[in-house]
């Protein structure tokens, strides 16, 4: 059987996508506004000779020897392949056929296809401004997993069979932070609270409602103190983090995290604005009021010493647990 050469490095993203990163931020709504469903990632194709069984064990991984693989089963001579790595070589074999391999191009961020559930990426892939790079499979920013239905006046899933395979079995998810607040503030969340995730039962649930408001957000100090203890432990990992529709306090906390590493400010905005490539039924705009013009006030030279100043001074977050937190998340 012979593997057919795919040619790299592989784009991930969509024109319309690759166009964005390609421009300044501020030119965002030539690409997008936030009222279709643009933010899937493109797969790579793989494909091959068929043989006379007509069905293929296909196994992809980053390791040659195909010990980290993902298992696919098909019955036609070819296979998409979704929500891989940017800037990472894979291995790939159909059945016992030596492995070829393909490399994805390196351009975050990793946006992922996952059923049920809109805005979802990889926080991981950035570059900080010290050189190093946010690691990519440890933590994702997504939209809620479940919602309150008032009719039925109970928990109802939004992501599908096909999203909670991905977040559990490809993914690996291990910890589900919900950062909704109660049932008068978010709708979608239960008037009796909760304390199980909609993974199962084996995914750790955290609540850590952040305070509705721009303005409010650097308030809701009890919670992003448990936030930033449970990303200092290695054991958490990987971590999905919500808010109802993945945008303004997951992309708070999302925009604390990218500062604290290290990457520039540029970056971070533009992560911020690719919520506009989803669904939402709302344009963003660049953060401007609110939290942001706290932190751009705080003291120090650069961004990460503002965030740090304010998280360590304002929220209470020890330094030791920030020092952690970054050992984590960068490499």
């Amino acid at each position: 059987m012979n593997l057919h050469e795919t040619k790299s490095p592989i784009d991930l993203h969509t024109p319309a996508q690759r166009a964005y990163l390609a421009d300044v931020y501020e030119n965002r709504k030539d690409y997008t506004d936030g009222y279709a469903a643009n933010d899937a990632p493109l797969p790579v194709s793989l494909s091959w000779d068929p043989d006379a069984k007509g069905s293929y064990t296909v196994r992809v991984g980053e390791k040659p020897d195909l010990s980290d693989a993902l298992t696919f089963q098909t019955d036609v001579p070819s296979l998409d392949v979704y929500n891989l790595k940017i800037g990472t070589r894979y291995y790939w074999t159909v059945g016992d056929e030596p492995p070829a391999t393909f490399v994805t191009f390196d351009a975050p961020p990793r946006n992922l296809s996952v059923g049920g559930v809109i805005n979802v990426r990889d926080l991981g892939g950035w570059k900080t401004e010290s050189g190093r790079r946010v690691k990519q499979g440890l933590l994702y920013r997504t939209s809620a997993l479940d919602y309150y239905s008032e009719t039925e006046r109970r928990m109802k899933p939004l992501i599908d069979a096909d999203g909670i395979k991905t977040l559990k079995d490809t993914l690996g998810i291990k910890t589900e932070i919900d950062l909704r607040v109660d049932h008068e503030g978010d709708s979608g969340y239960p008037p009796e609270g909760k304390t199980e995730s909609v993974l199962g039962a084996d995914v750790r649930y955290l609540h850590c409602p952040i305070l509705l408001g721009a303005e409010n957000y650097l308030d809701s100090v009890d919670s992003l103190r448990t936030v930033f203890r449970t990303l200092a432990e290695p054991g958490n990992y990987p971590v999905a983090y919500h808010c109802a529709v993945g945008a303004d306090r997951t992309g708070f906390v999302s925009y604390l995290l990218l500062a604290l590493l290290g990457v520039p400010d540029v970056d971070i905005m533009r992560d911020y604005m690719w919520t506009n490539f989803s669904n939402q039924q709302r344009y963003r705009r660049p953060i401007s009021v609110g939290y942001k013009v706290t932190i751009d006030e705080a003291p120090g030279e650069t961004m990460r010493e503002k965030v740090r100043h304010i998280l360590t001074k304002q929220v209470g977050v020890p330094e030791e647990t920030l020092d952690r937190v970054v050992e984590q998340l960068t490499e």
